[in-house]
């Protein structure tokens, strides 16, 4: 199969299963005991943070705490100040929409055409006085495309300095650098990047606060932030695919690119008319949403998959009817457009060789669906 469909989860490297397994074998003790299996754990759990580091400029480990992925530390964030109004855009992952509802006010900003939001519509749209959080994912999920955070967290700090900003680089982290300035809080998941589903991370600008109320309460784990055993075998597996990005994270991304770059063009030379969302913002170097116009993108993705190749549509409702992306209607298309609209993503373990062979295929497949 030519898998292209690496923002919904990548597989682990060779390294990172071969650690994690160690880890599995040989590094069981709980971080908590006292015992040398519990020092040797409360070690690895401690080179897990430093690793993770690496690719986060601006980062300590004493701020790192290891969650189960980015919904739990997105909801740790959001639900941990419990009076505070949320102010995010519409084009963010349900992960912070849905807490975002929940909170006691929230108030969504619209964004641009090319999906990004303004920055000074955003500082507008802060309250006056009180606690508010600051919730912005800094490439987007379904069409990679990245957010200006520089300019939304000066322009929020110039209005109010006390503001809590949060960032979800699920998307970003190992595919452009990232950094903690300005940030409050940043989060992610780790099987975006080749580390185990089931891990990922929240990280503190400053590893000190105090406004953040833990959402799981136990024997105090994580600094108090998230209580429960940690994974040790997650941790490692998420230090290690982290490790592994830090050392060759131009070359990685400059192959994503490349692939991405090449991919696109193949298939917009072969089938007229396509478009890509997204296109002319700067975006992540792995993703690619097409719009084929006419064309049902749920049935291109079946048929495609028949062919061995995987990739996806917007989210789906509960009843599992398909529902056209929000993401999408929120940059001006129609509901149409958007039910026409697929998502490819790379990864590192993708070839040049698969994205042109890809692109022939879906070129094929389109074809015959006129």
């Amino acid at each position: 199969m030519i898998y292209l469909d690496a923002n919904a989860t990548t597989a682990a490297s060779e390294e990172v299963r071969r650690a994690v397994l160690a880890a599995m074998q040989d590094g069981f003790g709980n971080p908590s005991s006292v015992h040398i299996r519990g020092t040797n754990a409360r070690q690895t759990i401690t080179n897990a943070r430093d690793e993770v580091c690496l690719l986060i400029r601006g980062a300590l480990p004493e701020g790192v705490t290891l969650t189960s992925g980015g919904t739990e530390a997105n909801n740790i964030v959001l639900r941990g100040i419990p009076e505070a109004i949320i102010v995010t855009t519409s084009v963010e992952h349900p992960s912070v929409l849905r807490p975002a509802e929940a909170a006691a006010e929230h108030r969504v900003v619209p964004v641009l055409v090319d999906g990004r939001a303004d920055p000074q519509a955003i500082a507008e749209a802060l309250p006056a006085s009180g606690d508010v959080i600051v919730s912005v994912q800094w490439a987007n999920s379904e069409t990679g495309v990245i957010q200006p955070v520089e300019d939304i967290v000066t322009t929020v700090r110039s209005r109010r300095p006390d503001v809590f900003v949060h960032i979800d680089a699920a998307q970003a982290i190992g595919r452009i650098p990232v950094h903690m300035d300005g940030i409050d809080a940043l989060t992610f998941s780790g099987h975006k990047l080749h580390a185990p589903q089931g891990t990922g991370a929240l990280v503190l600008g400053d590893p000190e606060e105090t406004r953040l109320k833990a959402q799981i309460l136990g024997g105090g784990q994580e600094g108090g932030r998230r209580s429960g055993t940690q994974n040790v075998p997650g941790a490692v597996g998420l230090g290690v695919a982290f490790r592994e990005r830090a050392k060759a994270f131009d070359e990685a991304t400059g192959a994503l690119r490349a692939m991405r770059d090449a991919f696109e063009a193949a298939v917009l030379s072969a089938v007229p008319g396509m478009r890509v969302n997204g296109g002319s913002s700067p975006r992540v170097p792995n993703t690619s949403n097409i719009l084929f116009p006419g064309i049902d993108a749920m049935a291109l993705v079946a048929l495609l998959d028949q062919r061995d190749i995987a990739c996806s549509v917007g989210a789906a409702c509960s009843s599992g009817r398909p529902e056209p992306s929000h993401v999408l209607l929120a940059m001006g298309l129609s509901e149409d457009d958007a039910y026409s609209s697929v998502r490819f993503s790379f990864s590192v373990m993708n070839t040049m060789d698969e994205a042109l062979s890809a692109a022939d295929i879906i070129a094929e497949t389109v074809g015959k669906m006129r």
